[in-house]
């Protein structure tokens, strides 16, 4: 098992260490309606419904904490970020990827309809981590029209890195 999971919850606590509370808060309307805040709450929510899910077995992606201190807080979404890190290190060593998991989560856009279906862990940490990676991209627009730089491939995805580095 690599680390990649690790890898993308890393992505966030570097741009946590370095990023300054106005920065973090900013919504740059009309171009955004969310702040990097709110983008970075939403994956922890992500990854936070897959870690609670672990004892019980049942994975909810409709239940989110908007507007929680996470979404406001730099310091606040570093520590559950960190916590983050901690568990994918605890699961992925234990080699507990191929556990079963019943997910739940809103499909329609015109109507409020739930589906449930079945999937392992490792599958619903590949979703986690490519939605991460979405909004980070989205971060990646937000710190630049802040005029602040992020590493050369945050927000890119695996596939792209691979090609644009064997293109090169």
């Amino acid at each position: 098992m690599s680390n990649s999971y690790i890898d993308v919850v890393e992505q966030a606590i570097s741009l946590l260490d370095d990023i300054s509370l106005a920065d973090y808060q900013e919504v740059l309307s009309p171009h955004f309606s969310s702040s990097v805040g709110a983008h970075i709450r939403h994956i922890v929510d992500h990854f936070t419904a897959l870690k609670d899910s672990f004892s019980s077995g049942e994975v909810n992606y409709n239940k989110r904490t908007r507007h929680s201190e996470i979404e406001k807080s730099p310091e606040s979404a570093l520590e559950a970020c960190q916590d983050i890190n901690k568990w994918l290190h605890d699961i992925c060593s234990n080699q507990l990827l191929n556990q079963n998991v019943k997910v739940t989560s809103e499909i329609d856009i015109s109507h409020t309809k739930s589906v449930e279906c079945e999937s392992t862990l490792e599958r619903e940490l590949v979703f986690v981590a490519s939605h991460a990676i979405h909004h980070y991209a989205l971060v990646r627009i937000i710190r630049n029209m802040q005029g602040k730089a992020l590493p050369e491939f945050f927000g890119f995805a695996p596939a792209t890195i691979t090609h644009l580095t064997r293109s090169a």
